[in-house]
């Protein structure tokens, strides 16, 4: 496993940036159970997800970190550890998810999506709902 390699929380099976998941459960102000998996291992009680993608970025990690600002966490460490493991990623010179970004704000497409292809499971699932209701 390289160095910077993300892991899933459920099946310990390494994890693309690209296919990562941050789920967790939020009831009124408090957010517990954060894990960092695959799609299709996120846990069953999960209410909110961010998808890893995107927080990657790092307008979208400091989003992710902000948002957690003046919430209560139950277990902080699971958090700690995420932010952790995503950070090597973030502070990259040469973060492919950044120039997506841009890339996608000039052209309208979804970010981390090229151009011309389509996007993967949880990506496509958004955008149908977005779609769904013009």
């Amino acid at each position: 496993m390289a160095e910077y390699a993300l892991v899933c929380d459920a099946c310990r099976e390494p994890l693309s940036a690209a296919d990562a998941v941050i789920s967790w459960t939020t009831e009124g102000e408090l957010e517990r159970g954060f894990a960092l998996t695959h799609a299709g291992h996120v846990p069953s009680g999960a209410t909110d997800r961010s998808e890893g993608r995107m927080v990657v970025s790092p307008n979208g990690y400091l989003r992710f970190v902000s948002e957690r600002l003046g919430r209560t966490v139950e277990d902080p460490g699971p958090l700690r550890e995420i932010l952790a493991a995503i950070a090597p990623f973030v502070l990259r010179p040469d973060n492919a998810s950044e120039m997506d970004t841009m890339r996608a704000a000039s052209f309208g497409a979804i970010p981390g999506v090229k151009p011309g292809t389509q996007p993967f499971g949880l990506a496509a699932g958004a955008q149908e709902q977005h779609d769904a209701g013009k």
